[in-house]
């Protein structure tokens, strides 16, 4: 960040997308909370977060505790679970995150989150789809 005060970023799911996502922030010095409702995932992961929280994320009064509010960003990388994502969505936003980033596993998910106040809708299968095709067209 421009003004050398560290990203704060809270990555919430961590299958693949949202483990990759953490591990990148990390490398690029973020601040990371990391929150999941796999005990196993978080115990892998806790070396690289500041915090890392076992954590029902479709229960609101869980994710409340998790104090998004101070994060710089929330990514929510839950792409097949509509409710936690909706869950995250709102609460952080309530807690006044400026920045909401969502996995969206399909167009639908994707215009509910964006309707909730995510800030952004992230697909990336297809996303690499296209990457991919552009990268073999282009060669």
């Amino acid at each position: 960040m421009a003004d050398n005060k560290k990203l704060s970023v809270a990555v919430l799911g961590l299958g693949r997308f949202g483990k990759y996502v953490a591990k990148e922030l990390f490398e690029n010095g973020a601040d990371l909370l990391l929150a999941d409702n796999d005990e196993e995932v978080i115990n892998q992961m806790s070396e690289i977060a500041d915090i890392a929280v076992v954590c029902d994320l479709a229960d609101p009064d869980a994710v409340e505790k998790l104090g998004l509010g101070n994060m710089n960003i929330v990514i929510i990388a839950m792409g097949s679970n509509l409710e936690s994502s909706i869950m995250c969505t709102t609460i952080a936003k309530e807690q006044g995150v400026h920045k909401v980033i969502a996995k969206a596993g399909n167009e639908r998910m994707g215009k509910v989150l964006k309707k909730l106040g995510a800030d952004e809708i992230i697909y990336p299968e297809k996303t690499m789809a296209h990457l991919t095709v552009t990268h073999i067209v282009n060669k």
